[in-house]
């Protein structure tokens, strides 16, 4: 079977800085076949014309907090065969879209889920995990792609900032449930899923960086700002799929220690635990007088609109001391400018952790210690050289950027 095309779905609410690097992301992906749908607050316009994607994108102005309702007016707009979700505040690897859809190859396959990376470009946010009949998820080990089928009591997760759907299932199941205005909404779609038997792939070499962006929900440490939407998700779901409402204060109880500890962090003030909670049953009582909202989404629309004018010139890496960092930055921006996709990896002479992350000026970035941890399997500290160092953490970026060449170091 041939590859699909695909059609990516950005959802994105006031995080304008966040979007343009999402989509600057997405210009040095290694596939071709794909487009961008993006469905948000007016401001989006700004964030297109200011990248001159004008013509290569379509947008669909929607400014209401309904994530549910926003992913399917974008499935609606899709033209490929495959829709993708990536969220305004990740970030994917070149790769991602790539491997993401390969699964769907095989005509038999439904949905796809890569690994998540958090702020740090290192530590794994998510990895992959099975769905109990409650909504509640284990950790499943899964090393290489690998199918998995679901069932009336078992469904396999996808994470909403990195899955992939058949554009045709989604026609089929009435896409996402828009009772689920935030939260649980990529749960209640998997767990269908996995009721109708159908087969997901599990792709940990496709992997996006999620930041955890600030919005009217939590604050920039992840502290919440209301719990209504969590609380209303997670009672509708009991109650939709014939599960004991009770097992809702097992999950309140989560809520507030959750909540007790930010405040021992200082990341909350005393009173707000109370208010917090209250905002929580709020959202309780309004999730069990909900009931389900499909939609039904047109199974053909016009033609698929290109994201990308031309393949990327390949992957290429420089490398050097904290003090080049300046002449660094400029030599990936030259490398941009001649369309080739580039890491730069900056290393200081200590044993500081590593972090990896997506510069605004659209080329990543590794930053570290030459002697310190990129993986938690490292020791604390180990000796390398300049060049030793780039090549090894080449090496293990090999998987999700395709390097082209030896790393080099920028010209004097």
């Amino acid at each position: 079977m041939t590859s699909p095309s695909v059609s990516v779905v950005v959802v994105s609410r006031h995080r304008p800085e966040e979007l343009r690097k999402c989509l600057l992301a997405l210009k040095l992906q290694t596939a071709m076949d794909f487009e961008v749908v993006l469905v948000g607050d007016a401001g989006i316009s700004r964030v297109i014309s200011e990248l001159m994607l004008t013509d290569r994108v379509k947008f669909s102005e929607f400014d209401i907090p309904n994530i549910s309702r926003a992913r399917n007016i974008g499935i609606s707009l899709a033209a490929g065969d495959v829709v993708a979700f990536i969220d305004d505040d990740a970030v994917a690897e070149p790769t991602w879209l790539k491997r993401l859809t390969a699964p769907f190859k095989q005509g038999e396959v439904a949905a796809a889920g890569g690994f998540v990376r958090g702020r740090n470009g290192i530590s794994y946010q998510w990895k992959a995990e099975a769905i109990g009949q409650t909504g509640d998820s284990e950790p499943i080990d899964v090393a290489r792609t690998t199918l998995l089928e679901g069932t009336e009591y078992r469904a396999i997760k996808t994470q909403g900032t990195n899955c992939a759907f058949r554009r045709d299932v989604l026609v089929r199941l009435g896409g996402f449930d828009e009772s689920y205005h935030f939260y649980m909404d990529e749960t209640d779609l998997n767990v269908r899923i996995g009721q109708a038997g159908l087969l997901t792939a599990i792709v940990p070499d496709a992997e996006v960086q999620h930041g955890y962006a600030k919005s009217a929900r939590r604050t920039q440490s992840r502290a919440p700002r209301s719990l209504f939407d969590i609380g209303a998700s997670r009672a509708y779901f009991l109650k939709k799929f014939g599960q004991d409402i009770g097992r809702i204060d097992r999950y309140r109880a989560h809520q507030r220690d959750r909540l007790c500890r930010l405040m021992v962090r200082g990341e909350l003030e005393p009173g707000a635990v109370k208010s917090l909670i209250e905002t929580y049953d709020d959202g309780v009582m309004d999730g069990l007088k909900r009931e389900s909202i499909t939609t039904k989404i047109p199974k053909k629309v016009g033609k698929l609109l290109p994201f990308l004018l031309a393949q990327n010139s390949g992957h290429q890496v420089i490398f050097g001391r904290r003090r080049l960092q300046k002449r660094l930055f400029a030599t990936a921006c030259d490398h941009i400018s001649r369309n080739a996709a580039v890491t730069v990896m900056v290393f200081s002479r200590t044993a500081l952790f590593h972090r990896r992350w997506f510069h605004r000026d659209g080329y990543w970035v590794q930053s570290g210690g030459l002697y310190g941890r990129s993986d938690r399997s490292d020791p604390i500290y180990k000796r390398y050289s300049t060049r030793a160092r780039a090549e090894r953490e080449c090496q293990m970026l090999s998987k999700t950027r395709d390097i082209v060449d030896a790393p080099k170091r920028p010209q004097r």
